[in-house]
This record gives C-alpha cells, sequence and structure tokens, in this order.
C-alpha cells in the first residue's frame, strides 16, 4: 500500500532526510576544497540539487499514486526495474546503517564516554524499528514536529554564533581566478545534499499533491542550501579557514568554542546543538530505513511488514558492528555518497527521459 502525504510533509520529510549526520562536517568538507569562497560553491550545488529534485518530483507528478517501482515497471519493465530496486535498496541500507554507526561514535566521543558503540546502535535501531512499523505517515508526522523544532533552535543559534566571529576570517568573500576550484569543489559537497531521493518512494495523490508540490520541493532545498551557507560562514567566522580544516566535527567543536553571554542563562550551547542534531539524525535514519524496507517489501510481498522490517534491523545492528574503525566507516560513507549520484540523478534522469519520449506526462495530463 502506498501512501500518500500532503506537499507541506513532503518538504519536510526533505528537510528531515538531508539535514542529518552531514551537518557535522560540512564546514570542513567545504573550507577544506573551496575556502572563504565555500558559499558560491555551495550555492552551485543547490541549484543542482534543485534541479535533479524537480526531475523526481515530476516523475511522481505525473505517475500519480505511484512510486519508482510502479513506474519503473511501465517505463523499463521488471528486469531492468529488479536491478534499480536492487541498487537503491543496498544505498538506503547502507546509509542508514553506517549513519547509525558514525552518529553512535559521536555521542560516545562526545557525551557518552564510557557506554559502548554496539549499545548505543541498538538503542537507535529499536527506535527506529517502531517508526518504520508505523509506516510513512506517522515517520511524516514527526518529521513536522521535529524539523520545525530544529529550525527554531537552530537559525537563532548560528545567528548568535555568527555575531562571536570575525569578518576578517570570512575574506576574501570571492576571487575570480578561483572559480574553477569553487566548481570543483561541489563534487565533495554531495554527501550533505543527498536525501531527495526520497521522493522516489513517495505516492503523490491528485487531490493532495497539485502543482504546487513543485514550489514546496524547490524552495525546501533553497532553503536548506541557505542554511548550509550559515552553518559554513558561522564556523569560518569564528575559527577561520585554518582552524576548521584540523577538526572532523567542525561545527561542534566550533560551537563548543563560542560563549554568547546573552545566553548565558543556558549555560551549555553544545547541550541544545546535541539534541536538535540527535533529532535531526532520527528523521534521517527513519525514512531512510522506511524506504529500505518499504522496497524490499515490494519485490517480497508474502512476508509480513513488521517482519521484514525486524529483519532489516537485525541485518543493520550486525552490518554496523563489521568496520573496525571510524576511518572504515568513512570511507563506506565515501563510496555511498557516490551511489548517491546514481540514486538521485542518473535513475531519476533515465526514468524521467523516458516519461517524456512516450510522452506518458501528455496520456496522464
Amino acid at each position: 500500500m502506498n501512501e500518500s502525504l500532503t506537499n507541506r510533509q513532503i518538504a519536510f520529510i526533505i528537510f528531515g532526510v538531508v539535514v542529518g549526520y552531514g551537518v557535522l562536517v560540512i564546514p570542513k568538507t567545504v573550507t577544506e576544497n573551496a575556502g572563504t569562497g565555500g558559499w558560491f560553491t555551495l550555492l552551485i550545488a543547490t541549484a543542482i540539487t534543485m534541479i535533479f529534485t524537480y526531475i523526481i518530483t515530476y516523475l511522481g507528478y505525473v505517475h500519480k499514486n505511484k512510486t519508482i517501482y510502479e513506474y519503473s515497471n511501465k517505463l523499463t519493465g521488471k528486469f531492468i526495474t529488479s536491478i534499480f530496486m536492487c541498487i537503491y535498496i543496498i544505498y538506503y541500507f547502507m546509509l542508514f546503517t553506517m549513519i547509525i554507526r558514525m552518529s553512535s561514535e559521536a555521542i560516545k566521543l562526545t557525551v557518552l564516554i564510557k557506554t559502548p558503540v554496539w549499545v548505543l546502535c541498538l538503542v537507535f535501531l529499536l527506535v527506529i524499528y517502531y517508526a518504520v512499523i508505523n509506516r510513512l505517515g506517522v515517520i511524516a508526522r514527526i518529521c513536522e514536529i521535529y524539523c520545525l523544532i530544529i529550525i527554531l533552535g537552530a537559525i537563532p543559534m548560528h545567528l548568535a554564533i555568527f555575531t562571536q566571529g570575525k569578518l576578517i576570517n570570512l575574506q576574501p568573500f570571492f576571487v575570480g581566478g578561483e572559480i574553477h576550484s569553487y566548481l570543483k569543489a561541489t563534487l565533495v559537497t554531495v554527501f550533505p545534499f543527498l536525501g531527495i531521493e526520497i521522493l522516489t518512494i513517495i505516492s503523490f495523490n491528485k487531490k493532495k499533491n497539485n502543482k504546487r508540490i513543485f514550489k514546496y520541493t524547490a524552495l525546501m532545498i533553497g532553503f536548506i542550501g541557505m542554511f548550509y551557507i550559515l552553518i559554513v560562514e558561522s564556523c569560518i567566522s569564528v575559527m577561520g579557514v585554518d582552524g576548521i580544516v584540523h577538526y572532523k566535527d567542525a561545527l561542534f567543536a566550533t560551537i563548543r568554542r563560542v560563549d554568547i553571554k546573552s545566553l548565558q542563562f543556558l549555560e551549555r550551547i553544545d547541550g541544545i546543538f546535541f539534541m536538535l542534531w540527535i533529532m535531526s539524525i532520527l528523521c534521517t535514519v527513519s525514512l531512510e530505513a522506511y524506504a529500505s524496507t518499504f522496497l524490499i517489501s515490494k519485490l517480497f510481498k508474502n512476508i509480513n511488514f513488521k517482519v521484514l522490517t525486524l529483519i532489516v534491523m537485525v541485518l543493520s545492528f550486525i552490518v554496523s558492528q563489521i568496520p573496525k574503525s571510524v576511518d572504515s566507516v568513512e570511507k563506506i560513507m565515501d563510496d555511498i555518497s557516490y551511489l548517491g549520484i546514481v540514486t538521485a540523478g542518473l535513475i531519476p534522469t533515465i526514468l524521467f527521459l523516458i516519461t517524456k519520449v512516450e510522452k506518458y506526462d501528455k496520456k496522464t495530463s
């Protein structure tokens, strides 16, 4: 059964799945490759993401009440669709599994120092299991609440951090001779924007999802891009380019360094950030775990969804413990980010072109 959502829920789902673990590393990634011109690189990455978001949204809008499994079957046949589904399942499964492992490592390093990583992974998976078995509608409502809290909490926080920095750390704002470097740097900003492919497993409804869905999805991607720029610029203003590149979790390192007098009543701004970050992680991994389980259920229709979810969670726990070090997990996540180009870009583009060539958009209008 495919669940339909409102335009607003879909927009918040995009925020929930895109803004997650990547916010910790995006300041270092962008600064390392584009320096103080990172804002320009992020603008380009945002524009590119908007294009692919439009393509995926268009597929859902044209093929009403269908997910990628149904409309890919119609456009390419069962054999090609099976290949596509295997790619998506591996991608979603590995992504949410490795994010859980990396998030558990980050929590152990910063807060729960004596807690084993496997225990933290298990807690994450138990929460996710409960969310996934309640299906997409419940996860969407969670995203609406959590994402609103994250936005209302994070934006004032980063604006406050920005005021504690130095303008000289942000200069030069743009160097004409470095345009090639800025463009090249967009290749390594892929991971923080991954997540738009979640739209492929959402079925659009005629009544709930009119043409305004294009505006909702595009504006949300634009907002995420501006949010990322604010994060990067606030970090650079405080730590400078030379300071950021030495920290993998540059955002957390920046927040711990800042002392905002006007927020002294909160005492620990890093504690507030950590709560917001965990909320975003829960949204991200719940959606990706659901996507993985949902697509598996399309291939194995005779297995009960709750049983299938339990199997996926158990496998995820086992796989999450296989890498022996954080460096190994990071290497896997780098490889997954390149697979994300296929799931968010290549496959939707192929289906989009077939839809246009076969004029399915005209047939269904």
